[in-house]
């Protein structure tokens, strides 16, 4: 019963993904005036899966000096570990609930980086090499701000589940919205913080031979540790206000995606030097000072 939990979870998040990506073109459209997709069925609703299909159905081109099995493995264990992290959300659907769910996330979450480091090595090609160095120094950089406010949530609510968060109020630590949604958006390599986009518009960065259901697979696990993380600021930041109904967390986490749209077709991108000084420079101390302040607070309270 546990494995036809997960396994349902996984296609209901799959499918979820390929809709999103169609709401997002569907934005991303209405801001620069456009329709978006509209061509294929009723509003384009079948796009998705028919794009879904085609990179499926595309065929593997693998290097000539390739490492063979890191190359095959890479993306099966970044979809794999996409698919576990989503484990930790509380699912009315699924038959089991996790009472170290915040644990559980730590352990799954910090393995994302490996996939990236071996997709960009298993090639021997020095371009992705460049690109897996880029992204790994983006990931480390904004993982300790990421980390460090996830303690400080843990400790202000007294537990590791993640379900406690739909029976606490969160205006006690509601200014960290902003440091939260930028940490998310350089975790997650979204606009302004997606140098996998700018390198993909020269050579890719650290999926540059990656082809046909391969880059399926890459697309698919950055898009749902996406959703993941709307689901989760909707859940910390709204759980307790929108838990008379899961529906509304739903729509609470749609909405968040929405303002990352609004916010990847709004910035321009930053520069990469700029990026790494923003989050060691200033998240970084900032986070700690609200984390001491917090700190301080509770032990005097």
């Amino acid at each position: 019963m546990l494995a036809f939990s997960w396994i349902l979870n996984c296609l209901l998040v799959l499918l979820s993904v390929a809709f999103f990506t169609l709401f997002e073109r569907k934005v991303i459209g209405l801001f620069h005036l456009r329709f978006g997709p509209n061509k294929v069925t009723f509003l384009g609703l079948l796009q998705p899966l028919l794009d879904a299909f085609k990179l499926l159905t595309k065929q593997n081109l693998i290097p000539y000096r390739a490492n063979k099995m890191v190359y095959h493995s890479a993306p099966h264990m970044a979809l794999f570990i996409s698919l576990m992290v989503w484990l930790c959300l509380p699912m009315y659907y699924l038959s089991f609930r996790l009472s170290y769910s915040f644990v559980l996330f730590f352990c799954v979450g910090s393995l994302i980086v490996f996939p990236v480091l071996l997709a960009g090595w298993a090639s021997n090609s020095k371009y992705r090499l460049i690109g897996r160095l880029r992204s790994i120094a983006q990931s480390i950089s904004y993982e300790s701000v990421f980390r460090t406010l996830l303690i400080l949530i843990i400790f202000l609510i007294h537990s590791y589940r993640i379900k406690r968060l739909l029976s606490i109020s969160s205006l006690v630590y509601i200014f960290l919205i902003p440091l939260w949604v930028i940490s998310t958006l350089a975790e997650t390599h979204r606009a302004p913080f997606d140098f996998r986009e700018s390198e993909r518009e020269l050579v890719s960065g650290f999926n540059t031979e990656y082809s046909g259901c391969y880059f399926a697979f890459i697309f698919l696990s950055e898009y749902s540790i996406l959703l993941f993380s709307c689901l989760l600021i909707s859940n910390i930041f709204f759980g307790w206000f929108l838990s008379i109904r899961w529906l509304l967390v739903v729509l609470g986490g749609l909405f968040i995606s929405f303002v990352f749209i609004w916010i990847r077709v709004t910035f321009c991108r930053f520069r990469y030097d700029i990026l790494i000084s923003l989050s060691w420079k200033t998240l970084l101390p900032l986070t700690l000072c609200f984390f001491f302040l917090y700190v301080s607070l509770r032990l005097i309270i």
